[in-house]
């Protein structure tokens, strides 16, 4: 009679089960038994069931299958299962996000990498992994429009994932072809802009349902579009100004519209806690309820970030090339003095009008935008400046002015390049003394253009000649203008130099070819800041700032272009400075204020402090709170000194938070070539074999379908009666011994579990590395076995044998149960740390019954909580043998 515990054969579904009850009514005997590899219960009576023992006949495909199915739970248990040497070769930080990312299955990260570290790959990686294990379909890609391409690109070369680029322009066209109104819902892999599909509030001119038909097709499209996975790229951007801006409102639709959820920023913190938590938030609300939660303990279980100065390569060398920076000072001489007359007459109109916009700015945001633009034009090129002129004269002259809503947030998120058309249409303050105004300064500038190049022309041709002269160089020449641009292809060409271009009015398709034809053909690539935005041109290895960005923040971003995982050579770095202006100036001032603040904090890089958007438009009000008054230069600088250097004093705190402790060395020159799909696919076609069926090819078995998860939830257990595998491995010298596989398992998780493959000797001698050894050797491709049958071991052998084994896998059983006691920890105590703040601003509730209320449901979900983490902690070993083999000499 079998009695509760037994394993037995259920000859009716053909079926290894476990007896886990045993009833007796009116003489007849019925069982509850669990069918291990379903995890299904159900009855069975007496007549189905026989005892295990002596009905299972073991022969090499079993043996075949039982070992593939050890690698694949020991896999499965680790993390990745992906194969990892397909068109790229991770680094260790990428290595480390993967596994960090895969260490729980909240999959909701911050991944904050330096810019150039490779953060696309990381989400690829992941993304990849996700997709293997079934537990994602359908993934949706947000980013900036410049990095859109980038991203169907890498997703394609590096990873073989075919992901679509959704526009706005192409909804009209899709749903004609596919009778859908949900754009989005066609795809399984989308790439979608980040502007193209923000929430409107209200545009000047559109009803209601305008806007409401907007965003149906935008926004709500997005957030409905069922998706397993949302990535979003530069997610700094939807941290925004104020909880309410429409980017931000984006971030909070997109984080609810999925359980998945990548956020990649490589300036996580702008050194106010207030948008930190907002970004963090989008990942867990419960777990950050205010700026109390912004700690680095909190934040840590969220937050994925290599610093470039502990990256390194698969050797173990730092992954980075130096960089070298030269600031080069121009000056006007007799040929320029036009445009030295133009740079101070263009100055003091930009002055005397600025200042009485400022004083009505609330009507003015539009003028003081385009005053902004001209000042930084006047500095770019005599070409640049003249054009703005003539436009704005042009507008003025013939009556098109308009006012437009535009204030100091909008400025600060708008490109020069993409924004100035509403700014030249901004009413004047004067429209007769603008006229008469811009009438003479447009004759000098066009004066100017014929006395002689401009003063940076020159010495732009002598750097490029001395860097080009060196051989296998490529430069790229930053503006902030397309004018300048246009201005510098054509010099540069009559010059002999090979050019390309670049800049925001580009399509996407044109943003790739022109990307190309410099890798492979020209020498000279000029940009715009709007255009150069998310490039990876590492393959160039000088950049010349032509003009210099009034925020020095821009600088490193450009420099980020070609400093960058990739680059082979020290990369050089050129700065244009004209003496005698005012941007020359504030920009030494400033560089002066900000070097003595670093210097008293210990911050011994720039990066450090440029990279996190320390400070924005500050820059702006020092600038031109200075223009027309050379005396002021000192207290407009001043004025942003004591937020600059608060700003900065932060760094050190907020960069804390954000620091993540590790050591990469451990993950030098480790790649996986274990493909868990063919893995499976073997492991079935030796189980059908066994089972009688024919044998399939060894095909490729996806994660979540029917046949793995049957294998993977099998309770593979041997059969202490029943004779075993005498087996002997061609080409492996070993002694005679018993191999075994044990099955260890802590908890009721997939990450709780792992096979230990221990070998003893016939003098019943533990031989600690053989084990591994043996594994190895019966999972290598190809390799020939020689396989009978022998006795079992006897029961006392079997003791011993079980004991040694204990044994040996304590030190993994200690190992699985320190990190399943850290992962449930770390989880009890963030969101413990998280009602302990809403316990603390619950108590400041001025009115006695609704603060009763609040504390009473946050101690009903601390209660729950310490109940689900007392059961989640617990420690439940099992230790069960899958497999004993007779080990002989082959």
């Amino acid at each position: 009679m079998l009695e509760v515990g037994d394993l037995a054969y259920d000859t009716s579904t053909q079926e290894t089960v476990r007896i886990i009850e045993h009833a007796v009514l009116w003489g007849i005997h019925s069982y509850r038994v669990l069918n291990p590899a379903t995890g299904e219960t159900y009855r069975a009576s007496e007549g189905v069931l026989r005892p295990v023992a002596n009905t299972v006949t073991y022969d090499e495909d079993y043996l075949r299958f039982v070992m593939e199915l050890a690698r694949i739970k020991n896999e499965v248990a680790e993390g990745v299962l992906t194969p990892l040497s397909r068109n790229l070769i991770p680094l260790p930080h990428q290595l480390h996000a993967l596994n960090r990312a895969l260490a729980n299955n909240n999959v909701r990260y911050l991944l904050a990498d330096e810019v150039g570290l490779g953060k696309t790959i990381e989400a690829g990686l992941i993304l990849e992994e996700l997709k293997t294990r079934g537990l994602v379909r359908r993934t949706l890609v947000v980013c900036p429009t410049g990095l859109a391409t980038q991203w169907v690109a890498e997703m394609q070369e590096k990873f073989n994932e075919k992901f679509h680029l959704l526009l706005p322009s192409d909804f009209d066209a899709i749903r004609k072809v596919t009778e859908g109104e949900n754009v989005y819902r066609e795809f399984e892999q989308v790439v979608t802009p980040m502007d193209s599909i923000k929430p409107l509030e209200q545009r000047f001119g559109w009803s209601e349902g305008r806007i409401q038909k907007y965003n149906d097709e935008r926004i709500n499209a997005v957030v409905n579009g069922n998706w397993d996975l949302v990535i979003i790229d530069e997610a700094h951007r939807v941290a925004g100004s104020t909880g309410d801006v429409a980017r931000h409102r984006l971030g909070r639709l997109l984080a609810q519209a999925s359980p998945y959820l990548l956020l990649l920023t490589a300036t996580p913190h702008n050194g106010k806690s207030e948008p930190f938590l907002r970004l963090v938030r989008l990942l867990d609300r419960g777990a950050f309820p205010n700026e109390k939660s912004v700690v680095r303990s909190q934040v840590a279980p969220y937050l994925i970030r290599t610093e470039k100065r502990e990256a390194i390569d698969n050797k173990g060398d730092l992954l980075f090339k130096n960089r070298a920076t030269h600031l080069v000072r121009i000056g006007w001489d007799a040929r320029h003095t036009l445009q030295e007359e133009l740079y101070r007459r263009v100055s003091d109109y930009v002055s005397h009008t600025y200042n009485q916009a400022v004083r009505q700015k609330s009507r003015n945001m539009c003028l003081i935008f385009l005053l902004i633009i001209m000042q930084r034009m006047v500095t770019s090129s005599t070409a640049a400046v003249r054009q703005s002129l003539e436009r704005r004269l042009a507008m003025l002259e013939g009556g098109g002015t308009q006012q437009r809503h535009m204030n100091e947030t909008d400025i600060g998120e708008t490109d020069i390049e993409d924004g100035d058309e509403a700014a030249f249409e901004a009413p004047s303050l004067n429209d007769r003394s603008e006229i008469a105004e811009l009438q003479d300064l447009v004759n000098l500038a066009q004066r100017a253009e014929l006395q002689y190049q401009d003063a940076k022309v020159e010495t732009l041709f002598d750097t490029l000649d001395a860097v080009l002269d060196e051989g296998s160089r490529k430069v790229i020449i930053f503006t902030e203008f397309m004018a300048t641009q246009d201005y510098l292809k054509r010099l540069l060409e009559r010059r002999g130099f090979t050019v390309s271009i670049l800049n925001g009015s580009m399509s996407i398709d044109e943003r790739n070819a022109v990307t190309v034809e410099f890798r492979t053909k020209t020498d000279v690539f000029v940009s715009t800041d709007a255009g150069g935005e998310g490039l990876n041109l590492q393959f160039a290895s000088v950049v010349i700032n032509y003009d210099m960005p009034w925020n020095p923040m821009r600088i490193e971003q450009r420099c980020g272009r070609v400093d960058r995982i990739g680059q082979t050579r020290d990369v050089e770095v050129y700065n244009f400075m004209i003496d005698g202006t005012v941007e020359s100036r504030v920009h030494e001032v400033i560089e002066e204020k900000l070097s003595v603040i670093l210097d008293e904090l210990g911050i011994d890089k720039y990066s450090d402090v440029l990279d996190s958007e320390a400070c924005d438009l500050d820059f702006t009000n020092a600038y031109m709170g200075s223009i027309g008054r050379p005396q002021a230069v000192e207290k407009s600088a001043g004025r942003i000194e004591k937020e600059l250097r608060e700003q900065v004093s932060n760094v050190a705190s907020y960069q804390e938070i954000i620091r993540e402790d590790k050591d990469l060395g451990y993950l030098v020159g480790v790649e996986s070539d274990f493909d868990v799909t063919a893995a499976l696919g073997r492991a079935f076609a030796h189980y059908s074999a066994w089972r009688g069926g024919k044998a399939a090819l060894p095909l490729g078995l996806a994660l979540d379908s029917p046949d793995a998860e049957k294998l993977l939830h099998a309770s593979v257990v041997q059969d202490r009666s029943a004779d075993v595998l005498s087996v002997g491995i061609e080409d492996f010298p070993n002694e005679d011994g018993w191999f075994m596989l044990w099955e260890l398992s802590i908890a009721d998780d997939r990450r709780s579990t792992r096979v230990v493959p221990v070998f003893v000797n016939d003098r019943l001698v533990l031989r600690p590395i053989a084990g591994r050894r043996i594994m190895d050797a019966l999972l290598r491709p190809g390799v020939r076995l020689t396989v009978g049958t022998a006795s079992n071991a006897d029961a006392e052998t079997w003791a011993r044998l079980e004991e040694l084994s204990q044994d040996f896998a304590y030190n993994d059983f200690k190992d699985l149960s320190e990190r399943h006691e850290k992962a449930t920890r770390e989880n009890h105590d963030k969101y413990a740390y998280a009602l302990e703040l809403r316990r603390e601003a619950a108590q400041r509730v001025g009115i006695e019954n609704i603060r009763a209320a609040k504390l009473a449901r946050i101690e009903a979900e601390q209660a729950e909580m310490e109940v689900s983490y007392a059961k989640e902690r617990q420690v439940l070993p099992e230790f069960r043998c899958m497999l004993l083999v007779r080990l002989v000499e082959s």
